[in-house]
C-alpha cells in the first residue's frame, strides 16, 4: 500500500513540475506586453500611480520571459532589447512609486522604442497578417 502511494506521489510531482517548466507561447506573451503597456498608459496618464506600479512590474516579467525567448537564439539585439525594455519597466515601477510621472513617462517612451527596433528587426508580416519571428 505505501509503495503505491509513493509512486502515485511521485507520478503526480512530475507532472507538476513539467507543466510549471513549460513555457508560454511568444505570441501569448508579445499579446500580454501590448495590453499591459496600453493599461501603464492609461494609468500614468490619469495618475493612478499604483496600478502604474503594477503594471510596470508585470511588464518587468514578461520582458524577461521576452528575453528568455531570445537567449536560445542567440539573437544579441533582441537579447538586448528585451534587458533594455525590463530595465525601463523597473524605472517605471520606481518613478511612480516616488509619484513621479514626468520619469515614468520618460521611460515608457523607451520601452517603446525598444520594442518597435526589434520588430523591426525580428518579425515579418505574412499574407494571412500574422506575423513570423525571424530569430
Amino acid at each position: 500500500m505505501n509503495r503505491s502511494i509513493a509512486i502515485v506521489v511521485i507520478l503526480i510531482s512530475v507532472s507538476v513540475m513539467t507543466v510549471l517548466s513549460q513555457k508560454r507561447p511568444y505570441d501569448v506573451v508579445m499579446k500580454d506586453i501590448n495590453v499591459t503597456f496600453a493599461s501603464l498608459k492609461q494609468n500614468l496618464d490619469s495618475n493612478a500611480m499604483s496600478t502604474a506600479v503594477e503594471d510596470a512590474t508585470k511588464l518587468q516579467g514578461l520582458f524577461k520571459e521576452t528575453e528568455d525567448f531570445w537567449l536560445p537564439f542567440k539573437t544579441k539585439d533582441a537579447i538586448e532589447s528585451a534587458r533594455a525594455a525590463k530595465l525601463a519597466a523597473e524605472a517605471i515601477a520606481n518613478a511612480a512609486k516616488e509619484g513621479n510621472v514626468q520619469k515614468a513617462q520618460t521611460a515608457y517612451g523607451s520601452i517603446g522604442k525598444n520594442c518597435k527596433g526589434c520588430h523591426d528587426s525580428h518579425r515579418e508580416l505574412m499574407p494571412d497578417k500574422s506575423y513570423r519571428i525571424k530569430p
